[in-house]
């Protein structure tokens, strides 16, 4: 049945239209005209196009011509909306007042990306200058971190700071990490050394979770770990939350 209907207000539409546009000439050629949207018929001998309310209708009191404006017709001289006979349902748009409607849309969109942009550039803290790791600063965090690694070879040594780049394991853990929480161990390591891997992977961890990176908790014996989401920043537009990035973040943190 509603197949039916909407075939049937088709075909209606389309008389509608012939019987409309009966007697009707094109302005430029005098040939037949036929309808293509709502407010537009066009020639089929030059193809011309026109407004046909605008091109043939007259105000009925005053006989000015009608003139689009926004959404609805109204008489040139005195002013009067004219209803259009030559629409069946629908509207029509007056295209210039859209298309600027449209320019100062994406003009103030542009603009609150610029403010949101400066406002976070603004609100940004400077660098944090960390002082080099010492693990014997913090009592028995060296055994700590010793079981956290039982079943690997080797006892835990004191490395230097050439020896473990935090930055890198930084950036390793993040781009293996989302918003779904995965085991610290499940992370790839970085080097050839698994005991020595695995306690850079949670001191590097340690720190993400202290400037508010990542989000960390212990599942039993497990270490677990995902993205951290602020919940403060949801309403800002994706590419706006792009702007800054994540490295620039790292960066800032020094071994």
């Amino acid at each position: 049945m509603a197949a039916a209907v909407e075939k049937f207000l088709i075909k209606a539409k389309q008389f509608y239209y012939l019987v409309m546009l009966f007697g009707y000439r094109c302005p430029k050629c005098n040939g037949s005209l036929s309808m293509v949207a709502e407010g537009k018929c066009r020639c089929k001998r030059c193809r011309y196009e026109c407004d046909p309310t605008i091109e043939f209708q007259r105000c009925l009191a005053c006989g000015g011509k009608p003139v689009l404006r926004v959404r609805r017709y109204y008489c040139n001289d005195c002013k009067s909306e004219i209803r259009s006979k030559f629409l069946f349902e629908g509207l029509v748009f007056e295209r210039e007042y859209f298309k600027a409607k449209m320019a100062e849309s994406r003009q103030r969109k542009k603009e609150l990306k610029e403010r949101v942009k400066k406002m976070l550039a603004e609100s940004r803290s400077n660098a944090l200058p960390l002082q080099t790791v010492d693990f014997r600063a913090v009592p028995d965090l060296v055994d700590a971190l010793n079981s956290l690694t039982t079943g690997l070879q080797a006892d835990f040594t004191i490395e230097s700071r050439d020896e473990f780049d935090l930055s890198r394991y930084q950036s390793h853990i993040y781009a293996h990490i989302g918003d779904f929480a995965i085991n610290l161990l499940d992370i790839p390591p970085l080097s050839k050394d698994a005991r020595k891997d695995v306690i850079w992977r949670f001191i590097a961890v340690i720190f993400l979770a202290h400037g508010g990176v990542v989000d960390i908790w212990q599942d039993g014996l497990d270490i677990m770990v995902k993205k951290h989401v602020d919940t403060k920043r949801c309403d800002i537009p994706d590419e706006i939350e792009g702007a800054g990035g994540y490295e620039e973040s790292v960066g800032r943190i020094e071994a």
